[in-house]
């Protein structure tokens, strides 16, 4: 849900309620794009250059992104971005984010979103996940250095099930679901839950990350913003319960929402840390 629907919501309940000062903004309602920019990235470092690539599918689907390469990368992060996410809209946050750790950052639009054609699909998804995980790890220039999957949101969806089909060397999981029954449980109110019904399509039942964790081991990340109403905490902290991996960690960003958790304080710290595992795991 956008802020701007938050924001009459919530007006219609202050206003019930008695409270009637409330204060909106023109920020509320203007969400602008956050494109990659040369000068924006190069800020952050001086020898990042971007490449747009182009991957076809075995039935010809294009799967249309961008690749951004540093000098001296110390791995190689393959971002799958939320339900919104074009690289050409909003692939600069994430960018300029993640940039400072010396990483070099894939991002590519989901089949049927943004420059990338075909229809999606949790099959198709999937499928087009590990040929670019495949793409990867299949460049000369790229293939010695150590590969993270991030998902946020519905790319977490896409980042668990990757993880369980390959062997990646790092997984972080941001804004991310368990299954869709526990996010669908967490997100329906206590009072409303007698009342409801919810009923999952076999394709949708098979997103469960909590059964991919029980087969991932790698250094593993789970990030959330303490404020998060679309994948709660209570989400992430049962993630991190069940992983069976040796080397995890939970972060949760206070103050954040789903959105902007990689903006927290603590991100470098976490990040870092996973960073380090890496090159332990790689060492021993």
């Amino acid at each position: 849900m956008k802020f701007g629907s938050i924001a009459v919501v919530s007006l219609v309940v202050l206003l019930l309620t008695g409270c009637t000062t409330i204060k909106v903004e023109e920020s509320h309602f203007l969400y602008p794009d956050k494109k990659i920019t040369m000068q924006e990235i190069q800020s952050v470092n001086a020898t990042a250059k971007p490449q747009e690539i182009t991957l076809t599918t075995d039935e010809g689907t294009k799967l249309k992104g961008t690749l951004i390469k540093v000098a001296d990368a110390r791995a190689t992060v393959i971002y799958f971005g939320g339900n919104q996410f074009r690289v050409s809209v909003a692939g600069g946050e994430p960018a300029k984010l993640l940039l400072p750790f010396q990483v070099n950052i894939l991002m590519m639009d989901h089949r049927g979103y943004g420059l990338s054609s075909g229809v999606p699909s949790v099959a198709n998804l999937q499928a087009d996940a590990l040929q670019v995980f495949d793409y990867v790890k299949g460049r000369s220039d790229l293939n010695t250095l150590p590969v993270v999957i991030h998902g946020h949101s519905l790319g977490s969806m896409i980042a668990g099930y990757l993880a369980s089909q390959r062997n990646v060397d790092a997984l972080v999981l941001e804004g991310s679901v368990t299954n869709v029954e526990q996010m669908t449980a967490a997100r329906i109110p206590w009072f409303a839950k007698p009342f409801v019904s919810v009923e999952f399509s076999e394709e949708i039942k098979q997103v469960d990350n909590l059964k991919a964790l029980q087969v991932y081991q790698a250094p593993l990340l789970i990030i959330t913003g303490e404020k998060d109403t679309q994948t709660p905490p209570e989400l992430a902290k049962s993630l991190y319960q069940h992983a069976k991996s040796q080397q995890k960690q939970i972060y949760i960003a206070k103050g954040k929402h789903h959105s902007n958790a990689l903006t927290g304080k603590q991100l470098a710290t976490h990040y870092e840390q996973l960073l380090k595992q890496i090159t332990l795991s790689k060492s021993s």
